[in-house]
């Protein structure tokens, strides 16, 4: 088959003139028989951006006829932005809402630019961006919409859950299936929108009342288009699998039965993926295992849990609910690391000086015994000599060791240049109804510092391994941030703090972050670090990992509930059992793994979302009872229309509109960031604690208005207060 380089060189020639598919094969010399493919080719090249379909159905560049393609990012109050599909794309393109012609939010579309606009590489600041028109839509993603059913005499309505989708879908009486106002409801679109007209749709489905937690719950899988129910196939196959190991299974294994191993993991967890072990070597360094379930042994490539497997691409952990991405029997039970358990394994083993500096490693099939299931909590409180929890003495000093050797390499971790940083969460406890009984926010105790600095060090080891050998490679990377956003942030911090930082030397950044910590813009000052930095994403081939400081890193460690760990120990299989020596199945993995990597980065991005949107959901749920009480909280943003202020006990964000600051007029000073009173000169800071009430909720936008109360304290003096000796030396 014809290289798609050779395509796009021919089309950015300057003797190309626009042709068809038919004439494009032509030109190439493509058989009969390799037609469709051919056409599918082009079709890639087109929804990747690269090449364009004008009129007469004909591919051209492009740049040449002032068009983009990508997807179409809508805001609630009814623009958008097109999103160049090409990583080299520049900057994103504005749409007014008479613009957006049928697209809806999500929608891979093509648009056209002004004549003689130039799409630079750097995104430029809003309201200066080029404008364009949207022409087409090559891909929908809205076919189907969840949202509340309402009913006026004029009409009916759905009002979609998602606010980026800002248009009401019309419903005629006979297509709306008895719903009723408050309803929550799927509704399937028939006729898009117009520039003047709403899309109309029919409704497919009625998922119960607004406000019952498990229609919410409902509402957002629908919205997310999260797979949650495993297909008949995939049962039947389970029914095939073995309830246990079996001796045949254990053939030519190492067997760590006898060996003192344990797992460490939350309360509530089901699936446990990994163990350790640590020992002391004759001469006098640590042999560390780290031993992590051979799912590839169960699940094989191309079966129907395979494939549904990699279509759901991870597990989704909700509040009180998992969406798992393999069934049961294999995630909490065959492929579970369950105390007294034979399970099978695959074992990374580390030799580690007194230092914690890697001598040596290796990987091993493996057969383990798990000698002791502990709780985060429980391990915690062995090391705080609260208390044994029934523990052997050996296992006890094996705890405490293995604490002091993640203490150094965490220390190695830090003086290699990796950041650190430290964004809280909420963990909500709920009632048999669905319902928030009780908000904690989880201390990341050296328990669970000790179980990363494992992971993250036999993850290290195994893509490293990979490496060397020249195996096909899924590497989880973190590309290096862009140097604007960087000096961006770094203006911030000059703003916020008095204090000037190279945004370019990981160790400026590392202690800027440990300067803050425990104040109250703490959180602000990690979390615009880590937008200005980019996403990490699995990716074929080789690449860095910046905020770990890593030159090799993968993701090995978790294969019941994350795939690219499941494609990682199969090409290790393959490894030692000698078959990637075969070119066709290096081929073969080289095809397939930039499309299976950029699948699993989308749902991993999908999960966190839907993540975050139940929890906040359940939380503007608990507050509802709450309104007019009031909290402390943090100002995280300024805008012209008000400042962001996230509460501390719930870590939740919402707005302080400015129409409710009548003491003064209030405009933004983006050097201060601040937004500050023209007459009286009085400021609200990001960083500053302040006190507010809970004013206004709405469910159908998911957000939340506060009034502001007060500061809980001035600035100059909580800082005075927290100045020790140190300080005043300094």
């Amino acid at each position: 088959m014809l290289n798609p380089i050779d395509i796009l060189k021919f089309i950015r020639s300057k003797k190309y003139g626009p042709m068809t598919a038919a004439e494009l094969a032509d030109h190439f010399e493509i058989s009969d028989m390799e037609y469709r493919r051919f056409c599918d080719l082009l079709q890639e090249l087109e929804f990747s951006g690269e090449i364009v379909k004008i009129k007469q159905k004909q591919y051209a560049d492009p740049e040449k006829v002032h068009l983009i393609v990508g997807t179409l990012d809508c805001n609630p109050r009814g623009f958008g932005f097109v999103i160049p599909a090409k990583e080299d794309g520049g900057e994103d393109v504005y749409v007014g809402e008479t613009d957006m012609g049928s697209a809806m939010h999500g929608d891979l579309v093509v648009a056209r630019l002004p004549t003689g606009a130039q799409i630079l590489k750097k995104r430029r600041e809003r309201g200066r961006s080029v404008t364009g028109q949207v022409v087409n839509v090559l891909r929908r993603t809205n076919e189907f919409v969840v949202g509340t059913f309402e009913k006026t005499k004029q009409m009916r309505f759905v009002a979609p859950d998602n606010p980026r989708l800002f248009r009401d879908i019309y419903i005629t009486e006979e297509v709306s299936k008895g719903a009723q106002p408050g309803d929550k409801v799927v509704v399937r679109i028939t006729e898009w929108p117009s520039r003047h007209l709403n899309p109309e749709g029919e409704v497919t489905e009625i998922l119960g009342k607004e406000g019952d937690p498990r229609v919410d719950l409902r509402s957002i899988i629908y919205q997310f288009k999260l797979p949650h129910i495993f297909g008949q196939r995939v049962i039947k196959e389970t029914k095939q699998l073995p309830r246990a190991v079996s001796e045949e299974d254990i053939q030519g294994r190492l067997d760590l039965r006898n060996n003192l191993i344990i797992t460490i993991d939350p309360d509530d967890a089901k699936d446990f993926d990994d163990a350790v072990s640590l020992e002391k070597n004759s001469d006098g360094n640590w042999l560390l295992g780290v031993h992590v379930a051979d799912v590839s042994h169960y699940v094989k490539p191309d079966t129907a849990i395979d494939r549904d497997a990699r279509f759901r691409g991870t597990s989704v952990y909700l509040p009180g609910e998992v969406i798992p991405m393999l069934p049961e029997i294999l995630s909490n039970a065959l492929c579970s690391l369950r105390e007294g358990e034979d399970r099978l394994t695959k074992s990374v083993f580390m030799t580690i000086d007194q230092r914690g500096h890697l001598v040596r490693a290796e990987i091993k099939s493996s057969v383990i015994n798990v000698t002791r299931r502990l709780t985060y909590n429980q391990a915690t409180a062995i090391l705080r000599n609260e208390t044994d929890a029934n523990l052997s003495a050996e296992a006890v000093a094996m705890l405490r060791y293995m604490a002091h050797l993640a203490g150094l390499l965490f220390h190695n971790r830090m003086e290699r240049g990796a950041l650190e940083l430290d964004l809280p969460e909420i963990s909500l406890k709920l009632d048999e109804y669905g319902y928030i009984k009780e908000v904690e926010k989880p201390e990341r105790d050296i328990s669970h510092k000790l179980i990363e600095e494992f992971m993250l060090l036999a993850n290290e080891m195994v893509a490293t391994f990979m490496f060397e050998k020249k195996m096909p490679l899924i590497s989880r990377i973190h590309p290096e941030p862009e140097k604007d956003d960087m000096r961006e942030f770094a203006e911030f911090i000059r703003g916020l703090e008095h204090t000037r930082i190279d945004p370019f030397k990981s160790r400026q950044l590392q202690s800027l972050l440990d300067q803050v910590r425990g104040r109250p813009e703490a959180y602000t000052v990690n979390l615009v670090l880590l937008k200005s930095m980019k996403q990490a994403v699995y990716a074929a081939g080789e690449g860095r990992h910046f905020a770990l400081a890593l030159d090799h890193y993968t993701h090995f460690t978790s294969p019941i509930r994350r795939y690219p760990d499941l494609l990682v120990h199969r090409i290790l299989d393959q490894y030692f059992a000698g078959a990637l020596s075969s070119p066709s199945v290096q081929d073969s993995w080289r095809n397939s793994l930039s499309e299976w990597t950029g699948h699993c980065s989308m749902t991993e991005r999908r999960a966190d979302e839907v993540e975050r949107e139940i929890t906040k959901l359940k939380l503007l749920r608990y507050l509802e009872h709450e309104v007019g009480k009031t909290f402390d909280g943090v100002i995280t943003g300024v805008q012209e229309f008000g400042f962001f202020v996230q509460l501390n006990k719930y870590l939740l964000e919402g707005l302080v509109h400015i129409r409710t600051l009548s003491d003064d007029i209030y405009q933004v000073d983006k050097k201060a960031m601040a937004l500050v009173g023209t007459r009286r000169k009085k400021l609200y800071r990001i960083g500053e604690v302040v006190r507010v009430k809970v004013y206004k909720i709405d469910f159908l936008k998911r957000e939340v208005d506060f009034i502001h109360c007060g500061k809980k304290e001035e600035r100059g003096k909580q800082r005075m207060e927290r100045k020790t000796p140190e300080d005043e030396e300094e």
